[in-house]
């Protein structure tokens, strides 16, 4: 079972993903912002990360950012209402962008194009 960590400041977005996960036979813990994913990222080591981009504490970028420097090698999405243009070409190290908001369909797809990359 893929462990995924899912970092989400809407509890209602964290909610209904995490359930969509679950159901797809993921185990997900999650995170409501960056500063406690970050702590989940290096205790736990889960071998796929979403985050959102806009968060308090600490964005999905600077998290990221933490996570790389600090070895973290596993595949990261990262999810955001703002165009992807607005961000400096993979400037945190993330393996795929996903605007949002996104399709359930959509999600399950791109978890499943980097899970047959691992």
């Amino acid at each position: 079972m893929l462990r995924i960590l899912l970092v989400e400041d809407d509890p209602d977005v964290a909610m209904v993903t995490s359930e969509l996960l679950e159901y797809c036979g993921y185990h997900v813990t999650t995170a409501s912002n960056g500063r406690y994913g970050l702590d989940i990222i290096l205790q736990e080591q889960p071998q796929l990360i979403i985050t959102d981009f806009m968060m308090p504490m600490m964005s999905g970028l600077e998290m990221i950012e933490k996570a790389r420097d600090a070895g973290y090698a596993g595949p990261i999405i990262l999810c955001s209402a703002l165009p992807e243009s607005q961000f400096p070409p993979h400037h945190a190290r993330y393996d795929l962008f996903m605007s949002k908001p996104y399709s359930a369909n959509a999600l399950i797809s791109a978890l499943e194009h980097l899970r047959a990359k691992m």
